[in-house]
């Protein structure tokens, strides 16, 4: 790959969703030059896999705004007002039991500089991909304006962490000053610092990454044909059009939304009913109403007109010693450094941060399988206890998170410290920890 008088460093990301093409942006927007290598044919994959949902509190909302995105922000999504608790069995006849209801607090939301959006994940790809490409301004239109290129198709079979060099499965080789991991945890380049960490070469994510026994399913509900449906008017009119939906229940959970400002609703599962060691873009074998399970009608319903679904496994991640390869030139962020769990509340903000603090990581990915443990209480004491709280507060006119010195607060307080972050306070550091590179740019 010829160099020529390229400003900046070259920068080579392997992965192009969000993770990558975010961290694109932002070496774009400080003078280096980016290659976005992609597997998939076209940008977040076929068009057969349904898209999810992205879910983005405020400290991710925030960035894209600073971005300039605003109004494609605005255009695709909703703003969540919260969420909806009901129990997962327990409803009488066709309807729900209702726990109670979770309101962002405004000051809170005020506080952290952002709010809580809603995009389709396809939607949210895009926005960020035409950021990543869109031509210098006339004043930056010049030879050495820093631009990203994005290659679909793009699979990558070997990375040499020394030379820096990227082998393609096509045969062609690219050469980059650094190169930026965000294939997820199932990619080569975790799998690539796991096998120089542990001194075994065939270390695999597989071998080390291992399951918990839940998975997350994934579908789509169209509102044409949800609303055929009686019940289903209450996860699309207002006020519940802006309100998610969390229904807790014995080893299994489910969370709805509105596709942003697709007229689509999203159901998510946690279930043990599902072993498909599929992704994000591959459709699974089994449908949603094969994975369900035992719950309320209404949920029995939109899992019969969901659309085919995505599962994808939850797994204890084997812990990198480090996110950096021994030669410095390599580095691993968003899910190839701190896998968080599929569908969690903050997986995304993380992926748009580039978040290099590993404390903070590790916090909010703890926070994030607390929550999801709290969903997912096999019934008994503790299960019964969370209930009780849920409904006294439901019953006082509180939020039904709201419980001082409980672990619900704590899940409360969590939320404080994650949506309340600046992410610029840390670039900084991030560049003085890698500084070699900043050092080489301004050789």
């Amino acid at each position: 790959m010829s160099r020529g008088d390229e400003s900046g460093l070259h920068f080579i990301i392997i992965g192009g969703s969000i993770a990558g093409l975010a961290s694109a942006i932002a070496l774009r927007a400080s003078g280096h030059n980016v290659l976005v290598l992609e597997q998939e044919r076209q940008l977040g994959g076929s068009d057969s896999v349904p898209s999810g949902v992205a879910r983005v509190p405020p400290n991710g909302s925030k960035i894209l705004f600073d971005w300039g995105l605003g109004p494609e922000v605005i255009e695709n999504t909703i703003v969540s007002e919260g969420f909806m608790v009901y129990k997962y069995t327990g409803g009488h006849g066709p309807g729900l039991d209702c726990v109670g209801l979770n309101r962002w607090d405004p000051e809170f939301l005020t506080e952290a500089r952002g709010d809580f959006r809603i995009f389709r994940h396809r939607d949210l790809l895009h926005i960020l991909y035409d950021a990543a490409i869109r031509p210098p301004t006339p004043n930056d239109a010049s030879k050495l304006s820093p631009k990203v290129t994005v290659l679909f198709g793009a699979e990558v079979v070997h990375i040499d962490m020394d030379l820096c060099s990227v082998s393609l499965r096509s045969g062609d080789i690219h050469i980059g000053d650094a190169v930026i991991g965000a294939d997820g945890a199932g990619g080569i380049v975790r799998q690539s610092l796991m096998r120089e960490q542990l001194e075994d070469p065939t270390a695999t994510v597989d071998k080390y990454d291992l399951p918990t026994g839940l998975s997350v399913c994934s579908a789509n509900i169209s509102k044409v044909d949800g609303l055929t449906v009686p019940e289903f008017a209450k996860f699309y009119q207002s006020p519940h059009s802006n309100l998610g939906t969390v229904c807790v229940g014995s080893n299994r959970g489910a969370l709805t939304s509105i596709l942003g400002k697709s007229t689509e609703l999203a159901l998510s599962v946690y279930t043990p009913d599902c072993s498909d060691r599929g992704g994000w873009t591959r459709v699974a074998d089994k449908k949603m109403s094969d994975v369900i399970g035992p719950c309320d009608i209404p949920f029995q319903n939109l899992a019969a007109y969901a659309g085919p679904s995505v599962c994808i496994q939850i797994k204890d991640h084997h812990e990198l010693e480090s996110w950096v390869s021994e030669s410095g030139r390599v580095v691993v962020l968003g899910d190839a450094a701190h896998p968080f769990p599929p569908a969690a509340m903050n997986c995304y903000a993380i992926a748009l941060e580039d978040e290099h603090r590993r404390d903070r990581c590790f916090r909010i990915r703890n926070a994030d399988k607390h929550y999801i443990t709290t969903l997912t209480l096999p019934d008994g004491e503790v299960q019964e206890s969370r209930d009780a709280l849920m409904r006294a507060n439901q019953a006082a006119g509180r939020n039904v998170m709201d419980a001082p010195e409980s672990s619900l607060q704590d899940i409360i307080d969590e939320m404080r410290m994650v949506f309340g972050y600046e992410p610029t306070d840390d670039a900084d550091e991030w560049w003085m920890s890698w500084g070699r590179l900043r050092d080489a740019s301004e050789a």
